[in-house]
């Protein structure tokens, strides 16, 4: 798109500037490609099993604790399902 607008004469840029252009978006193309690598990676399985255990392990502890913890239910509710 860019090579058929400077034949046309449509863009007028000079050749360091142009050139730079090209660089840049064969820059972005290496960074793509890397980041489609990473994503074919398998996530693994053990490490996705251990994560779901403790995050349920958190969210039966946080509710107990934080009951003992605040004084007003709703301030317990708070604590516990209102986190970031």
């Amino acid at each position: 798109l860019v090579v058929e607008n400077i034949e046309t004469k449509v863009l007028s840029v000079p050749p360091p500037i142009l050139s730079r252009c090209f660089q840049e978006i064969a820059n972005g193309m290496v960074q793509f490609h890397e980041a489609v690598k990473i994503s074919t990676i398998p996530f693994p399985f053990p490490y996705a099993q251990c994560c779901e255990c403790l995050l349920v392990v958190h969210w039966f502890l946080v509710a107990i604790i934080v009951s003992q913890w605040a004084n007003d239910p709703f301030w317990a509710f708070v604590f516990s399902f209102i986190q970031v």
